[in-house]
């Protein structure tokens, strides 16, 4: 039901209503404005007025009392108690109020009341980061890890920033690395692949392949590139055994296709390059350079349906190595690598050919094909050549070595398909 107001003495309560409502609202807002102006420039005698202003404000009773709390020149614990427990009183669902108020707790070791205003505090915001992060530090302190380690838990789970700390933090309160793994790394790649980086730069091989190994075997999915890092370092280390089995893992979860598998007639993985390269571990690596580029043509090939198309830009001598592949042999044995290649007005006298080296020691062993000039149809290159005492992993290259004559820009394109590595009779 609307009311209309009618008649000159109802028009007059209006207006007497409308003359003590509005400045009583008008200073209400005022006053409001003025605390929060006050309110957030750092000073005691600000904050003391903001209080003032607005009493019911816990968010000014907060900075109040950590003013008391922290500043050395106005320090004073019993205000800062005062203040800190009444915006808790204001905002008991503020889990920011609880923490702080634990604190001040702590600072008059009474252990016990910090540890119950922690713990409100954990119920209120059970898997926000920068709470559990004071709250596994609270209990870190006080020498309880198991309680420790399942807040940290929760930071590592939702907020990367504090993941260095605390793994630092675990390994010198703990030491246990199943204790680590099982308590305190959350089942989630993230996670789990930040905590075996951290493993790596401890050169802590062992625990990384626990790490690993329960990250593949989860549900959890992520993509085969995460896992590049870790392949990479287990070769330069010479883990090639566990290299394989990183790449076997990833075959398995299906994130490496099926067609990337090596067989006694041919060590050299997508050597028709019918699987787009990955990039990583022991499949093709193509690396970005300006003097030439390298890719997937699904135009030309000689066998269907696609090939590796290297095209240079005619500006540079360049020393071209940008197309390569791992591939893991014996020691002391022979092999033949071949490939089929087709040019298009290659310039200069040094042409694209294949190369093949010791990974690492190329005094071992490294040597070239023939290569391959001016406009040549598809052509056979072979190579034949024994490993060194000590070879266990190749590098196959497209290569280019810089010309020494003066016309030594190198432009047209060639393409490079079915290579092939295998031990020869």
């Amino acid at each position: 039901m609307k009311i209309s107001p009618s008649g000159k003495s109802s028009k007059l309560a209006v207006l007497l209503l409308a003359a003590g409502v509005v400045p009583i609202s008008i200073v209400w807002i005022a006053k409001t404005y003025l605390a929060e102006r006050v309110g957030w420039k750092v000073s005691l005698r600000n904050f003391q007025l903001a209080t003032r202003l607005d009493p019911e404000n816990s968010e000014y009773q907060l900075r109040l009392g950590r003013l008391y709390q922290y500043d050395p020149a106005e320090m004073d614990p019993d205000q800062a108690m005062t203040h800190l427990a009444r915006a808790a009183e204001l905002s008991p669902y503020d889990p920011q109020a609880w923490l702080d108020l634990g604190a001040a707790f702590e600072f008059q070791a009474n252990t016990a009341q910090a540890e119950a205003c922690l713990r409100r505090a954990d119920f209120l915001a059970p898997d926000l980061p920068p709470i559990q992060w004071a709250i596994g530090n609270f209990f870190l302190l006080h020498g309880n890890i198991d309680e420790a380690f399942r807040h940290f838990k929760v930071v590592l789970a939702g907020n990367p920033r504090y993941n260095q700390t605390i793994f630092d933090t675990a390994w010198k309160a703990s030491g246990d690395p199943e204790k680590i793994l099982r308590e305190l790394i959350p089942e989630h790649p993230a996670a789990e692949f930040d905590y075996l980086t951290y493993l790596l730069t401890r050169h802590d091989y062992p625990d990384a392949q626990n790490v690993w190994k329960r990250l593949s075997g989860g549900s959890e999915s992520f993509s085969a590139p995460r896992a590049a890092g870790y392949i990479d370092t287990l070769m330069a280390a010479h883990r090639l055994a566990e290299a394989d089995e990183v790449w076997g893992a990833l075959r398995s979860k299906g994130l490496v296709p099926p067609t990337y598998q090596q067989s006694s007639r041919n060590l050299v993985m997508n050597g028709d390059f019918e699987a787009d390269p990955l990039n990583m571990g022991f499949d093709w690596r193509l690396v970005p350079t300006a003097a030439a580029y390298t890719g997937i043509d699904r135009t030309t090939f000689h066998s269907p349906g696609r090939s590796a198309l290297i095209q240079f830009s005619g500006k540079e001598n360049v020393f071209y190595r940008h197309l390569f592949q791992y591939v893991r042999v014996a020691p002391r044995h022979a092999y033949r690598l071949q490939a089929f290649m087709k040019t298009e007005e290659i310039t200069t006298d040094s042409g694209p050919r294949l190369e093949v080296r010791d990974a690492y020691d190329p005094s071992q062993l490294d040597r070239y094909s023939e290569y391959v000039t001016g406009s040549v149809p598809w052509s056979p290159l072979l190579l034949d050549f024994t490993t060194g005492a000590k070879t266990e992993l190749l590098v196959v290259s497209v290569a280019r070595l810089p010309s020494q004559k003066f016309d030594n820009l190198i432009a047209g394109k060639a393409w490079v398909d079915d290579i092939s590595l295998a031990p020869l009779p």
